[in-house]
């Protein structure tokens, strides 16, 4: 998504603001799957969204990320307590 994004508008994007346009598609999709597992890390990168299209995916990949991590939490409480209730 991220790559398709970058090349889609007349604005300035990620691709362009980081100097990726000769960049190949391998590094352009691996530098945008490091951004995306950055999201659901405590880790930075130096990439960041240029325009409104991409702020938008950037939230929702934070929400996604939220979503996912209580739902992990969520998941791993209720089976403790179970392991509890055995004992």
């Amino acid at each position: 998504v991220g790559i398709t994004m970058g090349r889609d508008f007349d604005e300035e994007n990620w691709i362009v603001a980081s100097a990726l346009e000769e960049a190949s598609i391998a590094y352009r999709y691996t530098t945008s799957l490091h951004w995306s597992l950055t999201q659901f890390t405590p880790a930075s990168m130096e990439v960041r969204p240029f325009n409104v299209a991409e702020r938008i995916v950037s939230v929702v990949v934070l929400l996604f990320g939220c979503i996912a991590f209580s739902s992990l939490v969520s998941t791993i409480t209720a089976s403790m307590n179970k392991i509890r209730a055995i004992h």
